[in-house]
């Protein structure tokens, strides 16, 4: 598997619901670390100030980045989280296939 595939594949957990890329999980502290040595400097050290810009401009970057990543991840197949998530999301998938099963036949 690429890089490019493990960084934007969307994850699936436990229970099969998709979540985020792992490029979508690390924009985050990506974005607000580079967003705020940005405004550090204009704001002259004026920490309010400082945090509201920071604040301000991360989330318009923040929306726009997880808007892209998400066009890109579409590209990939989801992949689980850990190999636990995908073991327990194939026996609930079983459970509820046997369940329905055992319904039908009127056991």
């Amino acid at each position: 598997m690429s890089w490019l595939a493990s960084a934007f594949a969307p994850r699936r957990d436990h229970k099969g619901m998709s979540t985020p890329s792992y490029a979508a999980r690390w924009f985050l502290p990506v974005c607000m670390v580079l967003v705020g040595g940005w405004a550090w400097g204009l704001t002259e050290g004026n920490l309010l100030m400082w945090s509201a810009l920071t604040v301000m401009v991360a989330t318009l970057v923040l929306s726009l980045g997880w808007y892209l990543i998400g066009l890109i991840s579409t590209r990939f197949e989801p992949l689980y989280i850990l190999e636990k998530a995908e073991t327990a999301h194939k026996a609930r998938i079983e459970r509820k296939k046997n369940r329905k099963t055992a319904r039908m036949n009127g056991e």
